[in-house]
């Protein structure tokens, strides 16, 4: 069925962005080994994601920043459980050697590609709509040859009587409906320029906006940016 595809295609989304809590990560962590189809898509996900990830600067950590959480686990509590220590001191150690590839996260948050290979730059824009810089709930990405906006949804669905409602807002303008998001995952016409554009969602009653513009909360959002 196509909303169980969607919903595969969504875990195998949310398991390269990083978005799974432990409990979920190991359910998927075990499908990948167990489901030959699930471990392809992981493959296609982290495929696509690569590419843009590679041109993500290298963030360096402040100065000092790892003594500080080495200092900070030392002065955990002594009822912690030891060996939630030795973890945490491997994990730093970790954090240390792979600090040259920490710009990934933020490439990972505005770079789910749905095509099969990277866009050539200056024809892709990218956005991940966040609350207030929660973790995503939609990720956009914009084809501007054929000026096509693909839209896809990680967070759950919307409350039975409500809808998502998309809408884009181009600087000093009135923002204006792209439509109800009722699927997760959909590709539609976008008739306006990518560049400086803001999408945002918001919660409406069923079926949409009455109104033709928002008349519920605006719970998601972000700009689109060039992918490069």
């Amino acid at each position: 069925m196509a909303v169980e595809r969607d919903e595969i295609e969504g875990l195998a989304a949310e398991y390269i962005l990083g978005t799974l809590d432990a409990a979920e990560r190991r359910a998927a962590e075990a499908r990948i080994a167990a489901d030959p189809a699930f471990r392809e898509l992981v493959a296609d996900w982290e495929r696509h994601l690569q590419p843009l990830a590679d041109g993500v600067p290298p963030v360096a950590p402040s100065a000092g920043h790892f003594d500080r959480v080495l200092a900070a686990i030392d002065a955990a509590p002594t009822s912690a459980p030891a060996d939630n220590v030795v973890a945490l001191r491997r994990s730093v150690r970790r954090w240390r050697v792979t600090s040259a590839v920490a710009g990934l996260a933020a490439a990972a948050l505005l770079a789910v590609v749905v095509v099969q290979r990277p866009a050539p730059q200056g024809t892709e824009f990218v956005a991940t709509l966040t609350a207030a810089g929660d973790k995503p709930a939609f990720v956009v990405t914009v084809n501007v040859a054929d000026s096509t906006l693909t839209i896809r949804r990680v967070v759950e669905d919307a409350p039975p009587d409500k809808s998502y409602e998309l809408w884009a807002v181009e600087p000093n303008a009135q923002p204006k409906s792209l439509g109800v998001v009722q699927r997760a995952s959909f590709t539609r016409p976008l008739p306006y320029d990518a560049k400086d554009l803001v999408l945002a969602v918001s919660l409406e009653p069923k079926g949409g906006s009455p109104t033709g513009v928002a008349t519920g909360p605006v719970v998601f959002s972000g700009a689109l940016v060039e992918a490069r």
